[in-house]
């Protein structure tokens, strides 16, 4: 008979501490990559052990702020993977607007809101006189009022956005860029956690990118299935380069491409 070990009770320990401290659950992520990353983290500011890392945490608020921003994974980019954007921009989107004049479009995990401007600026090079809903949710609420504000973006974060587009949509503030209000007006920002929150209903695509990816099975499949449900008939699902949906059939979705998929109608 095979025993499963026990849980350490100093990380069982730290991590409710964490838990509360940044408003997060995290009994879904997978956890050796959870531990790997807080580990990078505590050889760089020389602590040992999860003991110390608690009491780290409590007492540093820009520490308290790097572990949010590490197991939220808000890394972000506008135009990421600019590829899979042109072909959103060229195929994708001009098939919905032509099915329905006014898309519900939903950027789950949104980090600092990086995918949902993306989308806005898109869309008004498609359709300028469109009146699209673009729904952009996180479960972080300090990277969340971030997003709302728009601003504050570095160079590395902007530098895959078109010469063009750059110019058009960005302003530039000393060493940062911010997104044109109008743009930053086209995206309504809300808190949201996937695996606890109702999904909204009738939509016509889903963008969620890197996100999933840092969740268990179980929890992806949860995820999943919300995003079916969430989804009308032939809404598309775009998901990151790395990710991949196991037996996507049997949740309702058909592959439509690379990091796309497609409800079944």
């Amino acid at each position: 008979m095979k025993f499963e070990e026990p849980e350490d009770p100093q990380w069982l320990a730290f991590r409710r501490a964490l838990e509360r401290a940044i408003g997060v659950p995290l009994g879904q992520y997978k956890e050796p990559q959870m531990k790997r990353r807080l580990a990078n983290i505590m050889t760089r500011r020389g602590l040992n052990g999860w003991p110390a890392f608690e009491k780290a945490i409590a007492a540093d608020r820009e520490l308290l702020a790097d572990v949010r921003d590490t197991l939220t994974i808000n890394v972000s980019e506008f135009f990421r993977q600019a590829d899979r954007f042109q072909e959103l921009q060229a195929k994708w989107l001009p098939e919905l607007i032509k099915e329905r004049r006014q898309l519900k479009i939903w950027s789950a995990g949104c980090s600092v809101g990086c995918e949902p401007y993306t989308l806005a600026m898109i869309l008004n090079e498609l359709d300028p006189r469109g009146n699209h809903s673009i729904l952009a949710t996180d479960v972080d609420m300090p990277i969340l009022s971030r997003a709302r504000e728009g601003n504050g973006y570095p160079p590395s974060e902007v530098r895959s956005v078109p010469p063009a587009l750059l110019k058009k949509y960005f302003v530039s503030e000393g060493e940062t860029f911010r997104v044109t209000d109008d743009i930053r007006r086209k995206v309504n920002f809300r808190r949201h956690d996937l695996l606890s929150d109702p999904y909204p209903t009738d939509l016509d695509m889903i963008l969620c990118r890197n996100v999933v990816i840092y969740f268990t099975d179980e929890a992806k499949q949860h995820i999943y299935k919300g995003f079916a449900k969430a989804l009308r008939p032939s809404g598309l699902l775009f998901i990151g380069g790395s990710e991949m949906i196991m037996r996507s059939g049997e949740i309702g979705f058909r592959t439509a491409g690379t990091s796309m998929y497609q409800k079944a109608a």
